[in-house]
């Protein structure tokens, strides 16, 4: 029997916020809180880099995860955090899924043990930096796609039954899925998926 997989965004998904930022906020009060105002300072920097548009969001992302790569963060204490923004999503619960994968741009180290809290069977997101930033680094739109596919290969799986998300960065995602919901698409999110011929359930 082919297993029912069901992929989920995080930011303004199950999350109703953009996680990244918050951490961002959090990664500040943490390095003050520490005294690593070595730390303070690079976070500043590569925050106003981004500000003044001379970063892209991908480069600010790996930028700040390399500069905590090797601080001991106690990341659940993050989670509890932002729970209150937390979205109940019936399919994520739903016994009827046989595989859950939460597929998020969002940094690994926090997303996956958001994902075990919430039962996921796998989570894909942006892992620290192995090696010099790439374009290819943040785990987003075609890349997102390709690591959903190559992970369901890996475990013998060829379909995607459910993808639930906000935003059209997903649009790669919702092309190979069976059924797609988003939560408060904008008018220029339904006009694409409508001009690509994508079939999707709205919820506010």
């Amino acid at each position: 029997m082919e297993k029912k997989v069901l992929v989920v965004d995080l930011d303004g998904t199950l999350y109703t916020i953009n996680t990244f930022h918050h951490f961002l906020k959090f990664l500040l009060f943490y390095s003050f809180r520490q005294f690593k105002f070595w730390l303070s300072s690079k976070l500043l920097v590569v925050i106003l880099l981004r500000m003044l548009r001379l970063v892209s969001h991908s480069k600010m992302k790996y930028l700040i995860l390399k500069s905590i790569q090797k601080e001991e963060i106690d990341y659940s204490a993050f989670i509890e955090r932002i729970n209150k923004y937390k979205r109940l999503i019936g399919e994520v619960s739903n016994p009827d899924f046989h595989l859950k994968i939460l597929a998020t741009a969002a940094p690994s180290c926090y997303a996956s043990l958001i994902a075990k809290n919430e039962n996921f069977d796998v989570c894909l997101g942006t892992g620290f930096p192995a090696e010099e930033y790439k374009n290819n680094y943040e785990n987003k739109g075609e890349i997102k796609k390709n690591s959903v596919l190559k992970y369901l290969r890996s475990v013998g799986v060829c379909q995607i039954d459910t993808m639930i998300t906000d935003h059209l960065d997903d649009l790669p995602l919702m092309k190979v899925s069976s059924n797609n919901i988003l939560y408060c698409p904008n008018q220029f999110l339904e006009e694409e998926l409508n001009k690509n011929a994508i079939t999707f359930i709205s919820r506010v």
